[in-house]
């Protein structure tokens, strides 16, 4: 047996030990109070599935903790069972929930959460947005969070090589380095729209920040959807049929909240994702992607930081 196929299964082995070792935690959460729901804005939503249901209520009630008040909605994609809605109702007293088949994304892709930001860009007409994935938490303090709703400026969570908003064409050059970088065989959806942005009518006056849409606030009165639906057909023109490929939401997503009036980046320091080259730093959000969701198993122990903050 090669090093490589040994190196696969063991890489295998341990995400499912991970997972089922979260998982486990995770499930705890059933047993903590209901949210004490107060106040109007901002609204939290996010697109939630029937396996993220427990992590999805560790990561709300964790922001939940952390800004103090608002409503919060969710978009079912599809996958909630009855006893799912049932549970959420539960934790979550006057929860919103939207059915994803009923969300009209007009002129931009349906799937890959576009029906979770074009919703969201239709409730900023009177609230700010909180958008957070299920595979979120936050076990500390997040002050920066709470001045950017007060002062009703966006914000994006930041990566290691976008941390302010710049001009769409300086991403683009770096993106289409990525390109000769990697080759064809690697290409996404996002790294082939991010360096298209310089084809973009007067791009120099077009802001962009390579960021992640698994956390974001979208200031009140901000957004209009047409805008949005500009920038996707421009993609589309460029990329065709791959801008309906999932990923493509990201995209647009930053975009959007790059263009409008002083967004905020949250300081890599204290708010990321969560990538094993991750500099040291205390940090009170992460934001648990895919790729390294339980590696070291700090996923589980940032699960097990929640849970005694809610008091279980």
């Amino acid at each position: 047996m090669g090093n490589s196929l040994v190196a696969r299964i063991k890489d295998r082995l341990a995400r499912t030990w991970g997972k089922k070792a979260f998982d486990k935690v995770a499930a705890r959460v059933l047993f903590t109070p209901p949210l004490e729901m107060s106040g109007h804005s901002p609204v939290f939503l996010s697109m939630v599935c029937h396996r993220d249901v427990a992590a999805y209520l560790l990561a709300i009630k964790s922001l939940y903790l952390g800004v103090g008040q608002g409503r919060v909605a969710i978009v079912n994609d599809g996958s909630l069972t009855p006893n799912d809605l049932a549970i959420l109702r539960h934790h979550i007293p006057t929860l919103i929930v939207e059915e994803i088949d009923a969300i009209d994304t007009g002129r931009c892709p349906r799937g890959g959460t576009w029906e979770r930001l074009t919703r969201i860009i239709e409730l900023t007409a009177d609230s700010y947005v909180i958008q957070m994935d299920a595979d979120t938490l936050v076990t500390g303090a997040i002050p920066e969070v709470v001045q950017c709703v007060r002062d009703n400026l966006s914000f994006l969570l930041g990566t290691d090589v976008g941390q302010a908003v710049e001009p769409a064409p300086v991403l683009a050059r770096l993106a289409q380095g990525w390109i000769k970088q990697f080759g064809q065989t690697r290409l996404t959806v996002g790294m082939l729209a991010e360096a298209a942005l310089d084809g973009l009518p007067q791009a120099e006056q077009r802001n962009y920040v390579h960021a992640s849409s698994g956390f974001a606030g979208f200031a009140q009165g901000a957004f209009r959807l047409a805008d949005l639906e500009d920038f996707s057909d421009l993609m589309r023109t460029r990329l065709g049929e791959r801008w309906d490929e999932w990923g493509s939401e990201q995209i647009g997503s930053n975009y959007i909240l790059s263009n409008a009036p002083g967004t905020v980046v949250l300081p890599l320091s204290r708010y990321a994702c969560f990538e094993p080259h991750l500099p040291p730093g205390e940090r009170p959000f992460l934001h648990f992607i895919g790729s390294y969701r339980f590696t070291r198993g700090l996923y589980r122990r940032q699960a097990l930081a929640v849970l005694a903050r809610l008091g279980h």
